[in-house]
C-alpha cells in the first residue's frame, strides 16, 4: 500500500476483484484456484495474503474432491496441517518480527488461540489434529484473510501501466502529483511560519489537509495517531525520500510544470502576491522575502528533482505569449529570482570543488546555508537559496541555447535578461552583456523612441539611438566586468525605423532587406550573406 507502483501478477484491477469474488463463492472456488495458479506462474513470490489463501483454498478443494475416500484421510490431514502452519507463519510474521510471541501476535490480530496450539502440535507432536478440527481452522483462516487482507486492499487496488500514458493514466498520475505539490506547498508555508509540529497548525482545514495528503501519499509509513509527535521536518524528509518514485518518467516534468503554472495556480496568483508582498510588487516590481519563502521549499524540491529547467522554460513561455500582463510581469520577476538562486548554487559548488570539500555533501541544508553565507558574505540576505549541492541546468549555461531566448520578441525580457546572461559559461564580456540588456530595454519600451508629433515613420540612425540612452536605459545593470571589451566596428552604419502601432517590431530602412527577419545580434550585411 505504501508503494506508488508495484509489478503484480494480475492483469488489471478488474481481474483482482473477479478472483476475490470467486474465492468466497462456493460455486466458483475452482475457477478462483485456477486464476491463483496463473498468478503463481506469473509471479512465484506472491503477497503473503494471496499465498496463504491459495494454500488453504487448494487443500479445501482437494478435500471436496475426495470426500468419500476414507483411505486418503491421513494425506488430507497432512495437507491441512501444512496449510494452516503456513497461514500462521505468513500472517503473523509482521508481529513476531517485532519480538512478540505467536500467542501475543494472534491476540493482536484476532486469530484464535487454539489455532496456534494446532500449529504447535503439527510442528512438534507425533499426532496430527482431527480432520474436522483442521477443516474448521481452514474455514476460519479463509474468513480471517477475507477481512484482514482482501477487504483491506479492495479499495486500494489501482491500475498503472509502464507503456505510453493513456488519458486515464495521465489523469490518475496528475491527481497524485497535484496532491504531492499541494503537500509540498503546505509544508513550505508551515516552515516559513516557524511551525514545528503538525499539532501547532492553528488552521484546522490546513492541518486536516496535510494529514489527509500524508495518508494518501505515504500510507502507513508515518504514525499520525498523535499529531504532537509528528514534526514538519519529518514530513519534509519523508516527502523528499518517497517522492522520487512518483517523479520517475519522461512526462512527469510536464505534468508538474502545468500543475504549478496553470491558470488557477497559487504560484502566479496576483491576489497572493499583492497580499503578501504589500507594496513591493506594485511599486518596485520585486518580490519580498515573506512572499518568496512561501515557495522556497517547493522550488528547492523542483531543483533537487531535476524539474527546475522545465519550470523555468514554462515561465519564459508565459512572459512571451500570455495575454495577462500582470501575470507576465510576475513570471518575469520570478524568473529573475530563480536565475539568481541558480547562479548562487553554481558558485557554491565551484567553491566547494576548488577546496575539495566533498564531505559537504553529507551536511544538512541548514549547515550548507550557514556555510554559503560564510563564503559569500556580500550576498543579499533576502534572496532565494535552492539546492546548494546541485548546479544550474546545463542548457542555461550554454550561450547557444540562451540565444534562442533572448533573440525571441519578449517585452518582459528586460526583467531577467541580466540574470540569464550571468549564468552563461564561459563568462560573456561586459560590453556584450551591456548591449544585449540595452536592446532588451529598447524592445520593451519602443514608444519612448518615438517622436510625439510624428505622423509617419521616422528614420533613426545609431547617433539618434545614442541620444535616448539616458532616458530609455536608466535601469542599473548588474553585470560582471570580467572580460575585455570587444572592438567596436566604426564602419558599420545601421539605419532603423520604427513602425507606428507595432510594439517592439523593427524594419531596416533599405530596399534590399527586411529587418524583421534579421536575428537580433546579427548585422544586416551578415543576414544578406546567409
Amino acid at each position: 500500500m505504501t508503494e506508488y507502483y508495484n509489478v503484480v501478477p494480475w492483469y488489471n484491477s478488474n481481474e483482482w476483484h473477479n478472483v476475490y469474488n470467486k474465492i468466497y463463492n462456493e460455486d466458483s472456488k475452482q475457477e478462483a484456484h485456477n486464476m491463483l495458479m496463473i498468478w503463481k506462474a506469473r509471479c512465484p513470490s506472491l503477497p503473503s495474503g494471496i499465498e496463504s489463501t491459495l494454500t488453504l483454498l487448494e487443500v479445501h478443494l482437494q478435500d471436496l474432491n475426495n470426500f468419500d475416500d476414507i483411505t486418503k484421510d491421513h494425506f488430507l490431514r497432512l495437507a491441512y496441517s501444512s496449510a494452516i502452519m503456513r497461514f500462521v507463519n505468513h500472517m503473523l510474521d509482521t508481529e513476531t518480527a517485532k519480538g512478540s510471541s505467536l500467542y501475543h501476535a494472534a491476540k493482536n490480530l484476532g486469530v484464535p488461540d487454539w489455532i496456534i496450539d494446532m500449529r504447535h502440535n503439527t510442528a512438534h507432536s507425533n499426532n496430527l489434529p482431527s480432520l474436522d478440527l483442521l477443516r474448521e481452522a481452514s474455514v476460519i483462516g479463509l474468513k480471517w484473510l477475507q477481512k484482514n487482507y482482501w477487504d483491506k486492499y479492495k479499495e486500494c487496488i489501482q491500475d498503472y501501466t509502464t507503456s505510453e500514458f493513456t488519458s486515464g493514466d495521465v489523469n490518475g498520475d496528475k491527481t497524485k502529483l497535484t496532491a504531492l505539490l499541494n503537500f509540498c506547498l503546505s509544508l513550505s508555508v508551515c516552515m516559513h511560519s516557524k511551525i514545528k509540529k503538525l499539532s501547532d497548525i492553528s488552521d484546522i482545514v490546513m492541518r486536516e489537509s496535510i494529514v489527509n495528503d500524508t495518508r494518501d501519499l505515504f500510507g502507513d509509513q508515518i504514525d499520525l495517531s498523535n499529531l504532537k509527535t509528528v514534526s514538519i521536518m519529518s514530513l519534509v524528509n519523508l516527502m523528499n525520500h518517497q517522492s522520487k518514485k512518483l517523479l520517475q518518467g519522461k512526462n512527469k516534468a510536464t505534468i508538474v510544470t502545468k500543475t504549478l503554472l496553470g491558470e488557477d495556480s497559487l504560484f502566479l496568483s496576483s491576489e497572493l502576491v499583492h497580499y503578501l508582498s504589500d507594496h513591493d510588487f506594485t511599486r518596485r516590481r520585486r518580490l519580498n522575502r515573506d512572499y518568496m519563502q512561501c515557495f522556497e521549499l517547493l522550488l528547492v524540491f523542483l531543483h533537487s528533482n531535476d524539474l527546475i529547467f522545465e519550470f523555468v522554460m514554462e515561465l519564459v513561455h508565459i512572459t512571451q505569449e500570455h495575454d495577462d500582463k500582470e501575470r507576465c510581469l510576475l513570471a518575469a520577476i520570478w524568473l529573475s529570482e530563480i536565475l539568481k538562486a541558480l547562479k548562487k548554487s553554481k558558485e557554491f559548488i565551484n567553491k566547494m570543488n576548488r577546496i575539495n570539500s566533498n564531505d559537504m555533501r553529507s551536511r544538512k541544508r541548514k549547515e550548507l546555508i550557514s556555510l554559503y553565507h560564510h563564503w559569500f558574505p556580500n550576498d543579499k540576505a533576502n534572496g532565494l537559496l535552492l539546492d546548494l549541492l546541485k548546479s544550474a541546468p546545463n542548457a542555461l549555461l550554454n550561450i547557444n541555447f540562451v540565444q534562442t531566448i533572448i533573440s525571441a520578441y519578449n517585452p518582459f525580457l528586460a526583467y531577467f535578461v541580466v540574470d540569464l546572461l550571468n549564468l552563461v559559461e564561459p563568462h560573456l564580456p561586459k560590453l556584450v552583456k551591456d548591449k544585449v540588456c540595452k536592446l532588451a530595454h529598447m524592445i520593451s519600451s519602443p514608444e519612448r523612441l518615438q517622436t510625439p508629433n510624428s505622423n509617419s515613420a521616422k528614420i533613426y540612425t545609431v547617433q539618434d539611438l545614442e541620444c535616448f540612452n539616458s532616458d530609455v536605459l536608466n535601469t542599473p545593470m548588474e553585470v560582471e566586468d570580467t572580460e575585455p571589451e570587444w572592438r567596436n566596428n566604426e564602419d558599420v552604419h545601421v539605419a532603423i525605423h520604427s513602425i507606428p502601432g507595432t510594439r517592439g517590431l523593427w524594419n531596416i530602412s533599405t530596399l534590399d532587406c527586411d529587418w524583421s527577419v534579421c536575428p537580433i545580434g546579427c548585422l544586416v550585411q551578415q543576414n544578406l550573406k546567409n
